[in-house]
């Protein structure tokens, strides 16, 4: 029960975030993915980079000598599609798996596209958030616009045909990798993909060179840096988030100095009694030009980390702001 009202208090959220500015214009282009345009980051991994477009997933492509391995399938049907055929154009391995980092739309709503006998991966927590929230993202996204309903026409979860409970790894043909539950970070299902040989991870939202989003009600610091401890016990020379720029094992030491500030400074502005609004002031004011790099105005993301690091402070159950 205590899961099920969380979820409904998750889905009230994200959707009055959607209306207060993450709306896609009713006249702009559904979001496609690139064609032609993946790139080798290593020997056995290509990604088609997302050129940090709206709704639009940094795509993993790993191929051994026997399997391939794809992450991510971008948002809907036609894109799902469109990565099936960068797939081909770069592999005819007859066996094919599919895997998403979290279970947003835009991540996961493509991998219907691909053919029956494709294996479909996940971890526990994963098919938890499937089981508990469906479609539901991707529903919302669908209401913003024609060309998102459209595009999102006839997307599905698509079930799991290999389930890992936590851990477990696959033998590509000369290239291994490693799959894990990571969240709750981003998401209760977070999931990360390590390509054994090259040192290639792919991090989904749990870590990127943008703000973090908290997009689960339990979703905070804590957890979060739970997760980065996860993400750091592997090593890393390159780090592929699901949106944004490449990175390396420092992008990974960025997220953790900056929710480990937010925690610190939280626990000294308490113990002084500042108010909330107080503190998420000061802390945004501080840390905003820090991560400068990051691009976006993140006043919005700075104050929902603070918040819920509040929050875990004080040992409560409220849920004031979640992001996507």
């Amino acid at each position: 029960m205590f899961r099920l009202v969380l979820g409904v208090i998750a889905t009230v959220l994200l959707s009055l975030h959607a209306v207060l500015g993450f709306a896609q214009g009713v006249d702009d282009p559904a979001p496609l993915i690139e064609q032609d345009a993946a790139i080798k980051v290593s020997d056995h991994v290509y990604v088609i980079l997302d050129d940090s477009r709206w709704s639009v997933p940094n795509v993993g492509i790993v191929i051994g000598d026997k399997a391939t391995l794809v992450i991510d399938t971008g948002l809907g049907l036609k894109n799902g599609e469109i990565v099936l055929e960068e797939v081909r154009k770069l592999s005819d391995n007859k066996i094919l798996y599919v895997a998403s980092t979290h279970i947003h739309a835009e991540h996961d709503s493509g991998s219907g596209a691909f053919p029956q006998d494709a294996m479909m991966i996940r971890t526990s927590n994963q098919q938890q958030d499937i089981d508990e929230f469906g479609m539901s993202h991707a529903g919302r996204i669908a209401k913003q616009s024609k060309a998102l309903e459209d595009i999102l026409e006839g997307a599905f979860s698509r079930p799991a045909d290999v389930l890992c409970d936590n851990k477990c790894s696959i033998d590509l043909g000369g290239v291994t990798v490693t799959i894990q539950a990571a969240g709750t970070a981003h998401t209760s299902g977070d999931t990360i993909f390590f390509v054994e040989e090259e040192n290639v991870l792919f991090t989904g939202d749990v870590v990127m060179r943008r703000y973090p989003r908290l997009a689960s009600p339990i979703s905070g610091p804590k957890h979060w840096l739970k997760a980065i401890e996860t993400v750091q016990s592997y090593e890393i020379d390159v780090l592929v988030p699901s949106h944004g720029r490449l990175g390396d094992a420092s992008t990974v030491d960025t997220y953790k100095e900056y929710f480990l500030t937010i925690q610190s400074q939280v626990g000294e502005l308490l113990n002084e009694g500042l108010a909330a609004d107080e503190i998420a002031k000061r802390i945004t004011t501080e840390i905003a030009p820090v991560v400068s790099d990051w691009k976006e105005n993140g006043d919005r993301f700075i104050r929902s980390a603070v918040r819920r690091a509040i929050d875990e402070a004080a040992h409560t159950d409220n849920r004031l702001e979640i992001d996507t």
